[in-house]
């Protein structure tokens, strides 16, 4: 055995056990006296090359100064223990500053030997926020992301001023506790078993959802085992919605496969406050785990890197300057972390950024903190927030503004102007001379009633071609169009969803019946059928109902934030959300390819049937300053040299240009000055 052998630490197992000396101080002031107990080790939590946490419980008490005090007795075996081991035991990196040490949860007692110390926490200041993410099953509603993330921020801003740096923060390894409560546990996460049934606007929009599916039935659909997403968007989680997370029963919802996601629960679900309640205080949060602190601008090369948290400078051994923006970076991941309920799937394609949004996991989540999560999680330091005080006064607007759309009375529900335009794209028309795209926009003479389409035809289709799949498509909107026009004018009721799946339908429909007049018997793959992404929206008063199919796009943009509300249907993106690492994901072949689209059939006897589309559909309100953009890949695509610059150039264009159309044109001219390689179609809505 070599001598490196021999000098390697001996780290503790699961089912080991270690002995420790424990003071009565350590749990109460009002405890005196020593007591000498054996924890045996549960768990790892962390494994790193030089540092592990692990779990423990107490298991006996082995000896104590003198007879021991029952109280003393209980708080010492009740607890749950965090045990920290590291090999740096030669650096005097456990004496912090005044001003800090109350940022931090001492341990209780620190064990040492020739190459290991063992550092012992009590598990008893209230939870860490990844144990706070679990026991929620990853869905935070918003007030609970506000002020956990507002905690954390609080205490990484008063880390920076005192001059020090974490670099390592997880949603393990920081905890929050309420000062009020003597456990010091959350009150709003103390929730009762939730009701598992539908109500509100989100059984409104369930039930609208299963008229059209009891009309378009279709019991032989191959796309049966996919779950389209149905999102009731309810800013702040003021209405009374559940998540269902098993298959809703036909009778009760009409939706077979389809998986209805929760409207976020309200606080006093959460919490079982009544209205009469004083209003919930402040959280504090205290770090834990601590395996050592830097001086800001002294930071060494042994940092414990945790991907999906540490920022691309530590991740690729750059190092970091003075250490507060790879800070930032991993508040910003953490805060994903809090919208996402899941680690964020960072990718060295992504230059370890997260690889798509975080509203992409939880697509019923209010829209507005993606612009806080982006600019703080952007690669290059210099392009991030400033300092931890900037970011959360960011989070503070983001937060007030989701406020003030939950809270938009009928009087203040805006008007639109709207615009839409599509260009063949000048490289793109150099290999075919078809433009693909298709759009189509209407709105009533009010401003406050439209229907809009944007379509992206397969350009792969060896049956058929993709501009006569997004053609039909845009005329079958056309048709509906001028149906359902008087019916606003007579302000007769409609059914927003119903108006949706028609339009799908039918041209779903005009699809396979070009294929079965031009192509019978068919034999080729079904793949090579024409087809179409879809984006249809039917707007009333600022609320919109969107369906989407394939991976064109709708933001949302409200001044300097910009938020992507549909899920791109590409193979990436979707097995990411299966729980594919990102970097497997992004490093697939074609990993670009339409998983879903429009063009949904069975073939029997060597003809098509058509199977109705299963659409994402989601309803969210919009408030007076509000803009829509509609787009196909064609813009996104080519609007910069990679997505961080494109979206940033869209912005730019958006907040320049207050005209609709002129909007439209100068979008166009962006994706056409990046190379227009593709077809570009688009819609601009703007809300006053």
């Amino acid at each position: 055995m070599s001598v490196k052998e021999k000098e390697r630490p001996s780290w503790t197992n699961p089912g080991q056990r270690i002995e420790c000396s424990l003071d009565g101080e350590a749990f109460s002031d009002e405890l005196s006296g020593s007591v000498q107990i054996a924890l045996e080790i549960s768990e790892v939590l962390e494994d790193f090359n030089t540092r592990r946490v692990l779990v423990a419980s107490a298991k006996e008490i082995l000896a104590s100064d003198d007879e021991l005090n029952q109280d003393l007795k209980q708080a010492v075996l009740h607890p749950t223990y965090l045990i920290e081991e590291t090999t740096r035991i030669d650096e005097d990196d456990r004496q912090w500053p005044q001003e800090i040490s109350k940022l931090i949860r001492s341990p209780v007692a620190v064990l040492e030997d020739q190459h290991i110390r063992r550092s012992v926490f009590v598990d008893n200041v209230g939870v860490s926020v990844g144990d706070l993410v679990d026991l929620v099953r990853g869905q935070l509603g918003v007030e609970q992301v506000e002020v956990v993330f507002r905690a954390v921020a609080e205490l990484f801003d008063e880390l920076h001023r005192a001059g020090w740096v974490h670099l390592g923060l997880t949603p393990w390894n920081v905890r929050v506790y309420d000062p009020e409560r003597e456990d010091g546990f959350p009150r709003l996460f103390l929730a009762t078993e939730p009701d598992q049934h539908l109500d509100g606007p989100q059984a409104e929009l369930a039930r609208d959802i299963s008229e059209v599916d009891d009309i378009f039935d279709d019991e032989d659909s191959p796309f049966g085992e996919r779950e389209r997403t149905v999102v009731e968007l309810n800013p702040l989680g003021e209405e009374d919605d559940e998540t269902i997370d098993e298959e809703i029963d036909d009778s009760r919802a009409g939706l077979g496969a389809s998986s209805v996601q929760e409207s976020e629960v309200s606080w006093a679900q959460i919490s079982g406050e009544t209205d009469e309640v004083e209003e919930e205080p402040g959280l504090a949060a205290i770090l834990d785990g601590i395996d050592r602190l830097y001086p800001a601008g002294t930071i060494d090369d042994e940092i414990a890197v945790t991907p999906g948290f540490s920022s691309p400078e530590l991740l690729s051994g750059m190092g970091s300057e003075t250490g507060k923006s790879a800070d930032i970076f991993s508040l910003g991941m953490f805060l994903y972390f809090l919208v996402a309920g899941v680690v964020p799937p960072a990718s060295i394609y992504t230059r370890y950024g997260p690889a798509i949004p975080a509203r992409n996991f939880r697509p019923t989540f209010p829209p507005g903190l993606q612009s806080v999560i982006s600019r703080a999680t952007r690669p290059r330091p210099d392009d991030r927030y400033a300092s931890v005080r900037s970011m959360l006064e960011a989070f503070d607007d983001a937060y007030a503004l989701m406020s003030e759309r939950a809270a938009i009375t009928e009087s203040e529900k805006p008007a639109m102007r709207l615009e839409s335009d599509t260009h063949i794209g000048i490289a793109k028309k150099r290999r075919n001379p078809t433009n693909q795209d298709s759009v189509f926009s209407a709105s009533s003479e009010d401003g406050r009633f439209a229907l809009v389409v944007v379509a992206d035809g397969v350009s792969t289709a060896s049956y058929g071609s993709g501009d006569l799949a997004s053609t039909a498509l845009r005329e079958a909107a056309e048709y509906v169009w001028n149906d359902i026009l008087p019916s606003y004018l007579m302000d007769e009721p409609m059914d927003s969803v119903e108006v949706l799946q028609s339009i799908l339908n039918r041209a779903n429909h005009r699809i396979v019946e070009y294929v079965n007049d031009n192509f019978t018997p068919f034999k080729g793959s079904p793949h090579e059928v024409m087809g179409t992404t879809a984006l249809v929206a039917v707007i009333e008063d600022g609320l919109v109902t969107l369906a989407s199919l394939g991976d064109s796009r709708v933001y949302l943009q409200r001044g300097a934030g910009m938020e992507q509300m549909t899920i791109d249907h590409n193979l990436w993106t979707l097995s990411i959300l299966e729980g594919v690492a990102a970097d497997s994901a992004l490093a697939m072949p074609h990993g670009d390819a339409l998983a879903r689209c429009l063009g949904t059939f069975v073939v029997e006897n060597g003809k098509l049937r058509a199977v109705n589309p299963q659409p994402d559909l989601f309803r969210f309100q919009v408030m007076p300053g509000d803009t829509l953009l509609m787009t196909t890949d064609g813009l996104v695509d080519f609007a910069g040299t990679n997505l961080l610059a494109s979206e940033d150039n869209i912005l730019s264009i958006l907040l320049a240009e207050p005209d609709p159309a002129l909007a439209c044109l100068e979008l166009i001219l962006l994706a056409n000055r990046g190379g227009g390689g593709d077809n570009i179609g688009l819609s601009v809505i703007r809300f006053y």
